[in-house]
Order: structure tokens, then sequence, then C-alpha cells
């Protein structure tokens, strides 16, 4: 399934603390161990991410005119994705995220700028008959763009192209929509919170929080194909539990979802694998995205998410 990916939805600067020496409380001031600027956005992220392993793609969406701006798009562009349908506007900035983090665990703060305004799905349908696959993320923060999600599948659809999301959070949790543009995926991300409010919200869930199995099945009543990122756990799809892969040194888990999103795409669109291949080589590259500080690395290649992936499939006999 050779062909062009196209990256629509959120771009933003990230600003990571790490290493922090405590949960950040009230009016006292904490210190931590490293500090990063780099590129964030779920979107931009996956993007750079599908691009260093050698995938071909572009980004659409929006950035301030700012210096931020100019951040993102150089990030972008030293990692290969196509920059042709990336828009700027000087009358907005362009959004930060403050990542916060602590071993494992991450805790982030978002000014949106220019996410509260962007819309580029007349630009998407225009050029659709261009792509093989489209790919969106961050969604519940673009709040212009999110109505009209189901249009852009729609149209994916009737063109024999496929489609992927990643949801990232709803702080709302009401997942406006979600019942329109789920059925219309071919495959859906989502981290173990987003899949159990979702399957709660719209999935006959009894409860908020239930078991992989338990959420995996409502989610496959709505969807073709849930993924669902476990973390430290691994990932569940297809009814079954992958096994995450292991890295000498955890230093940063921001980005490692979208990592993960950005090898399965690989694996499915440019090397060919089948559905069980292509999420050992998902698993290897999220956890290889852990080993280094923030979502974005030129340590991020395609020859070290496969030497990481062929480990695991030695071992297991997977493949």
């Amino acid at each position: 399934m050779l062909g062009k990916v196209l990256f629509a939805g959120d771009a933003n600067l990230d600003l990571v603390f790490s290493g922090l020496e405590k949960i950040p409380q009230e009016d006292k001031e904490i210190f931590c161990e490293g500090f990063t600027l780099t590129l964030g956005g779920s979107c931009t992220l996956t993007a750079a991410a599908y691009a260093h392993i050698g995938g071909s793609c572009d980004f659409c969406g929006l950035l301030g005119n700012d210096p931020n701006g100019d951040n993102v798009m150089k990030y972008l562009a030293d990692a290969g994705v196509g920059l042709r349908l990336l828009r700027r506007q000087s009358s907005v900035n362009t959004g930060v995220t403050v990542n916060l983090v602590r071993a494992a665990t991450r805790t982030q703060v978002t000014y949106p700028g220019c996410l509260a305004i962007v819309d580029e799905t007349e630009v998407i349908l225009r050029d659709l008959s261009k792509y093989t696959h489209i790919h969106l993320s961050g969604i519940y923060g673009t709040i212009k763009f999110l109505p009209r999600i189901a249009e852009i599948l729609l149209a994916a659809r009737s063109a024999g192209v496929t489609t992927s999301m990643d949801t990232q959070w709803d702080s709302s949790e009401k997942w406006r929509f979600a019942d329109e543009w789920l059925p219309l995926l071919t495959f859906l991300f989502v981290n173990e919170a987003e899949a159990s409010s979702l399957a709660f919200q719209y999935g006959g869930q009894k409860k908020k929080e239930a078991g992989w199995k338990e959420t995996w099945d409502c989610l496959r009543m709505l969807t073709v194909s849930p993924i669902i990122k476990l973390g430290p756990h691994g990932a569940y799809a297809g009814g079954k539990l992958y096994e995450p892969f292991r890295v000498e040194h955890v230093v940063d888990p921001t980005g490692a979802g979208d990592s993960f999103a950005a090898g399965f795409l690989y694996g499915i669109i440019e090397a060919g694998y089948d559905f069980n291949s292509a999420m050992w080589y998902a698993q290897a590259a999220g956890a290889l995205a852990c080993s280094f500080e923030g979502g974005y690395s030129t340590e991020f290649t395609q020859g070290k998410v496969a030497a990481t992936a062929q480990q695991r499939l030695t071992k297991t006999g997977d493949n």
C-alpha cells in the first residue's frame, strides 16, 4: 500500500521539564534535572516520526507567524515532512505545551494559540486524491476543525483513501461528534484513559474504568480497528495484548504514543507488514521514543526502530 500520507491536526512547540524531584505543589518551588525546547503537537510529532523512519508525508495545519512557528517549521523540515500545505497567520500565536515529567508520568498544560482557529478542511478535501492515507490527531484541541472531521472521513472513504485518528484527550469527556467519525475510521489510536472514556460514552461500557479486553470489545462495536496504547503495559489490539519492548533507560515518555502510531502506519503503508508485525514495529517505535527527552529527536531513526523490533521478533518468533 505504498503512497504518501497526509497528517492534519495540531501543531505547537513543547517545553519539557524532565526529572522532576517531586509532584508540583501550589505556591511551592521544585527543581528538575532537564529542560528541552522541542517540537510538540501530537500530529506534528507523528508526522516527524513517520518521516524520520523513512515515510513520505505532508503536514496540513496552521502556525502563527512568530518565532515559535519558525521553530516548528524547522523541526518538521529537518525531519523531511512536506510543508506545502502548512499555513501561517500573523494575527495569532503558535501554541505551546509545557510538559512536566516525573519518572514515567507526565502532566501537560497547553496554550492553544492558533489551535483555537485552525480549520483546513477545504484544503484537505481539495488535495485528497494526492494521498494514500490521512492521519488526524489532536482534534479535540482544534475546536473549529472538529465538527468537520466526519466530512473529511466520508470523502476519504469515497476516494478509497484509508484513514486513522489519534484522538488525544477530550477535557470535557463528552467526545462530541465521535459517534459520527468512529464508524468511518480505518484505525483508531487511543490511550487507556481515552479508550475507557470513549467506551463509556458511546460503547455501552458500564463504568468509566474497565479491563483492556472489555474496553476494546466495546470500542470494536463502534469502529473497525481500535488500538489501545497501554504505555508500560504494551498495547491491546485485534483482541490481543502486545507486551512492551524494554529500553535500558526510560528518559521521557513524551511523544511515545505518537511514535507508536507513526511506527504502525509506516509498517502498514510503507513496509507492507501484516497487522501483527506492524504492531510489533509500533511497539518498538514507542519504546525507542522513551529513551530521549521530548517527543522529537534525530536519534529516532529507521535503523534503530528496526533493530529494536528485530530483537523482539527474534526472541518471540513473531513475524
